[in-house]
């Protein structure tokens, strides 16, 4: 059996001390609090694809930073495919809370230490991305090269 490999990217926004999360609302992961994060267009890089799902799913227009960790885990939709999921810490430009009802259910503004008690069943595995943004965790865009 082929194993598949599915790239996402995401975004840790965090303002006033406080990090911004997505409610999902699409089957598998719905009710449960994620970071802006999604699967990469064809053609798209993957800073591209961070900001377009980031402005997509909460309103606002970012700048990436650097980057907060790269995460590989077995995908719940398909069981022969492994993820990897790049997170970028990005800061805002400009824009407000806007996001798109048949996607996402929610988004608010969480104290970091409310994320981080939460159940996991309310969250969308993202506590060690949470943690890991929380120790400033910190890596530079350039270690990801763009080839011609």
């Amino acid at each position: 059996m082929e194993t598949k490999h599915i790239l996402v990217a995401g975004s840790v926004i965090e303002k006033n001390g406080k990090i911004l999360l997505v409610q999902e609302k699409k089957d598998i992961a719905k009710g449960k609090w994620n970071i802006p994060a999604g699967h990469l267009d064809s053609g798209e890089t993957i800073f591209n694809t961070a900001k377009r799902e980031t402005e997509e799913e909460t309103g606002f227009t970012i700048e990436l930073k650097d980057i907060v960790g790269i995460y590989q885990y077995p995908s719940v939709r398909d069981n022969t495919a492994t993820v990897f999921m790049v997170v970028f810490r990005g800061s805002i430009l400009h824009g407000e809370i806007k996001f798109p009802p048949e996607e996402i259910l929610d988004v608010k503004w969480f104290k970091p230490e409310e994320v981080l008690k939460m159940k996991d069943s309310q969250l969308r595995g993202i506590r060690l991305i949470i943690e890991d943004f929380l120790d400033n965790k910190s890596y530079p865009l350039n270690v990801i090269k763009e080839k011609d």
